[in-house]
């Protein structure tokens, strides 16, 4: 347990406890993009904290196009629906629905 003792200019934290939760899978989390705004695809860019994705999975392919974290692009319509492909995503625009997954 951590011992805090305070002073008249700062809070000493002597100690820290490590995380009690551990996470061995592959995968964290998934942001699922979708969507259309007036007849235009939305656009979604893996910036800040959605950057560094580790694969997609194209769910509705509509008219998405997934832009790879080296350039290449795919058209949604190429894929094989509802199957994770482990490629770096770094935009995906049109109307479908995809799955990033980080």
């Amino acid at each position: 347990m951590a011992t805090i003792e305070s002073g008249t200019k700062r809070v000493d934290v002597t100690s820290r406890d490590a995380p009690t939760v551990k996470d061995d899978a592959k995968f964290h989390n998934v942001v699922e993009v979708s969507g259309s705004i007036g007849g235009v695809g939305k656009i979604f860019h893996a910036t800040g904290s959605k950057k560094n994705s580790s694969g997609f999975i194209v769910s509705v392919a509509g008219t998405s196009v997934i832009t790879t974290t080296e350039g290449g692009t795919l058209n949604a319509t190429d894929l094989i629906a509802k199957t994770l492909y482990e490629i770096g995503v770094s935009k995906v625009s049109g109307s479908g629905r995809v799955s990033v997954v980080y």
